[in-house]
């Protein structure tokens, strides 16, 4: 409790001293009072300002209207809500089937520039999911320039689209687009407009943090690096995957985030060779590899960092081989970065070069690049695997994961390591350096393992 204390603490204080302005392309902020010193997730609401305002600056032509996720009214047991990360970014609203409407060149004799609606209050309904903001409060609650209820949003549209034929939203893609949420929400305005992907925009925004951002990362490392702590200490042949998968979910509880941000991944022996296993149902053996791939979502911002550790508490000479390559890895993408220059392509050639140079072979006698089977890294934010175009240079402001790894199916062993880095003016800063990733450090803190 003291620690989040001090968190919420830290962030009112970089909005008090002008840190949640408008970001630009090197991560820098320009210095204006936050004198609400209100938050919304851990984020000013400054802050959700002055991204909507940037926003609308990339889009002075058109009007952006995004739908928030909606509970499903007809479930019987409903899931613990989680607003659409897009949503979250531009609002910090929580409310299931909000609507967010931006209107660059303003309407109505206010000329009113950005419009939320939430549903009407139903004080029947509340008595089982508790109380909801209404419209009445939400000018207040959510610092936007005016609310109504979702009710007036036909009515109101109207009137936004004399302003302008050009309609910014979430256009989805797959082959689900088709019965999605979104294509529903489009299909209610799409008659005579232009419809435009806001998807771009948005990743280019979201991809470079603000320091409020930073600060719910960091204590997503935190919470995350205290489960792998946990699971080093408590790992020994004859637990089952679930039992680790357990301690790390209520290490995340305890220590007070939100949900886990992906499944966790518990993969031992063979299992550790599969990239997203899930299941975790396996009885673990002495002598397995178990790769845990874990992060926890702290007010929306999610970890992910990944160890590989040996059951028996050693790693054997061929574990230990395969493991210092994979480090190697990873610490020579690390050196060749270069902020502003570097991109995730250029640092997944730099580590597959690197794999592919070793004299170490697999038992058929190839180079072990090619059981690297996956990308070097993504960024990390709302999403774990965040919003961003990868061919362009790392920017500061920028996290990260760096994540080689080498998977022998017919040897049963699969070694993954990943950490998370922020990109700065000097370079990467690696947010989990505490965690141990040095084979002899991972087997001095599993010898402190307690008792059964």
């Amino acid at each position: 409790m003291r620690r989040r204390l001090i968190l919420q603490i830290l962030i009112i204080g970089a909005a008090l001293v002008g840190l949640l302005a408008p970001f630009g392309s090197t991560g820098t902020v320009a210095q204006k009072a936050s004198p609400s010193g209100k938050t919304l997730a851990g984020i000013a609401i400054e802050e959700y300002q002055q991204r909507r305002e940037r926003l609308m600056e990339l889009v002075p032509e058109g009007i952006v209207l995004l739908s928030g996720k909606t509970e499903e009214e007809d479930s019987e047991v409903e899931q613990k809500f989680r607003q659409r990360s897009y949503f979250m970014y531009l609002t910090g609203v929580e409310i299931p089937g909000a609507i967010l409407a931006l209107i660059p060149k303003g309407y109505g004799p206010e000329k009113v520039r950005e419009v939320l609606f939430l549903p009407p209050r139903n004080p029947a309904r509340e008595r089982w999911t508790g109380p909801k903001v209404g419209p009445e409060e939400a000018v207040s609650e959510f610092g936007v320039q005016r609310a109504l209820p979702t009710t007036a949003f036909e009515n109101e549209l109207s009137k936004m689209l004399e302003r302008a034929q050009v309609i910014y939203t979430v256009v989805p893609s797959g082959p689900s687009a088709p019965f999605s949420r979104e294509r529903a929400f489009i299909e209610r305005f799409r008659q005579g407009v232009e419809v435009r992907d806001v998807r771009p925009l948005l990743a280019e925004l979201r991809r470079i943090k603000s320091p409020a951002e930073l600060a719910l990362l960091r204590e997503a490392v935190r919470i995350t690096a205290e489960a792998h702590r946990e699971v080093a200490r408590a790992l020994r042949p004859g637990m089952f995957e679930y039992e680790l998968e357990a301690l790390v979910m209520a290490t995340f509880l305890r220590n007070g985030a939100r949900r886990a941000g992906f499944p966790p991944i518990i993969g031992s022996g063979p299992n550790s060779t599969i990239l997203h296993y899930q299941a975790n149902r396996r009885l673990i053996a002495a002598g397995d590899l178990v790769v845990v791939d874990i992060g926890a979502e702290y007010e929306y911002y999610t970890a992910d960092i990944t160890r590989t550790y040996p059951a028996s508490g050693r790693f054997t000479d061929r574990q230990r081989q395969i493991y210092a390559l994979v480090l190697g890895a990873q610490k020579a993408a690390e050196a060749a970065f270069r902020p502003g220059q570097t991109t995730m392509r250029e640092l997944q050639e730099v580590a597959r070069r690197f794999l592919r140079e070793s004299p170490l072979r697999s038992r058929d006698g190839q180079t072990l690049d090619r059981f690297f089977i996956h990308g070097l890294g993504h960024y990390v934010g709302l999403d774990v695997h965040d919003v961003g175009d990868y061919s362009k240079p790392l920017v500061p402001g920028v996290v990260i994961t760096i994540e080689p790894g080498i998977y022998l199916p017919d040897e049963q062993i699969g070694v993954r390591i990943e950490d998370m880095y922020l990109v700065t003016e000097t370079g990467l800063v690696k947010l989990s350096a505490h965690i141990p990733s040095a084979p002899e450090e991972v087997e001095r803190w599993m010898a402190r393992r307690t008792t059964r």
